[in-house]
């Protein structure tokens, strides 16, 4: 880092520069904009302490973090908390380096963690180095009538699958209307529940929705006026990336997350979109084999966490739920999630996410 450089906080919201550098950098995400300030904090009481390297003027680095103490937890700072990614973004990797490392020296928490997508970065000084489970990403070719074809010999089941949704008179829409959010975020619920998962908020959906503009995307999948399957996508950067998906698991006979991610495909192939983004399992499970059916090979990526007091706390492990984790669910699992009311449900993850 020249001697011009230098890092402090900034608001991404209100400093334009902050998102003018993210959609130039070949790296950033959705989740780098300046937005998610306001729908993490609005959502899940998290408290924006964003990063940026300036040199002359002009930003040469970010880093988005957010920090919470809950009821009964230490404090953490995370980069960012609920998706795991939003790392640190530079002109070079050393001075991505010294953007974690101010991380480390002005964040007075019990964990620090900083996502850093598909790179294994030298950790610095304190910090570990842990691999998280895959994404698995699709190459959208740019003939998908001889791709679904192909299917017929390199995946049958997924070729009668889509072949009786076909014939099952499911309709693909984009959901747009209030009522549109409100049916998915029920199904989305039901969904979580039966994998016993706690649920995202509506109000980050809402939020996500209002603030992301086209780069959130609702796709829904009916049958005789009933919705049955449908998506929250982000779009950004070439790529389509489901983020949360619900269906009726009475309708499921008639194949609606195959039309969700045919129908996504063929949306994307339409605007020069090649690659889509259908989200984390680990290897070797039912959920990975679906993904892989369709071509999706996986990403691995990794997050550096430093923890100043060389041990986790029994707090500590408790609150991550709150923080995205995509294993810290399974903390939950004694519960009896399929008794459990949706709403009361609903109840339980807000409180989880926002107290915890």
């Amino acid at each position: 880092m020249s001697d011009s450089t230098t890092i402090h906080a900034i608001d991404p919201r209100t400093d334009p520069r902050w998102d003018a550098y993210v959609r130039a950098h070949p790296r950033a995400s959705v989740y780098h904009l300046g937005a998610w300030a306001t729908i993490l904090e609005r959502s899940y009481a998290f408290h924006p302490r964003y990063l940026a390297a300036t040199r002359d003027g002009s930003i040469s680095g970010v880093l988005p973090l957010f920090r919470k103490k809950g009821l009964v937890s230490d404090a953490r700072t995370r980069s960012i908390p609920v998706f795991s990614y939003g790392g640190p973004l530079a002109d070079d990797e050393a001075l991505a380096i010294k953007l974690i490392e101010a991380a480390r020296d002005k964040e007075d928490v019990a964990t620090l963690s900083i996502n850093t997508d598909d790179r294994r970065l030298e950790p610095p000084a304190g910090f570990e180095q842990e691999e998280l489970p895959p994404r698995w990403m699709v190459a959208v070719p740019e003939d998908l009538d001889a791709l679904r074809a192909g299917w017929r010999k390199t995946s049958n089941n997924l070729f009668r699958s889509l072949k009786k949704a076909d014939a099952g008179n499911l309709e693909f829409r984009t959901g747009e209307s209030r009522r549109d959010m409100h049916s998915f975020h029920r199904m989305y619920v039901r969904t979580m529940r039966k994998h016993r998962s706690l649920p995202r908020s509506y109000r980050q959906l809402r939020l996500a929705q209002e603030l992301l503009g086209d780069e959130f995307k609702l796709f829904m999948v009916s049958h005789a006026g009933r919705d049955i399957a449908g998506g929250v996508y982000h779009v950004f950067g070439g790529t389509v990336e489901l983020v949360y998906n619900g269906s009726e698991e009475s309708a499921l006979s008639l194949r609606p997350n195959h039309v969700l991610y045919w129908n996504v495909m063929q949306w994307a192939a339409e605007r020069g979109l090649r690659t889509i983004n259908l989200g984390g399992a680990d290897q070797d499970t039912p959920l990975a084999h679906f993904k892989e059916q369709w071509g999706a090979v996986p990403c691995t990526r990794y997050r550096l966490t430093h923890h100043p007091h060389e041990k986790r706390t029994r707090t500590d492990a408790l609150v991550s739920v709150g923080y995205g984790a995509e294993d810290s669910e399974r903390r939950l699992t004694d519960m009896a999630w399929r008794v459990v009311p949706a709403p009361l449900l609903r109840l339980g993850a807000h409180v989880a996410y926002r107290y915890a």
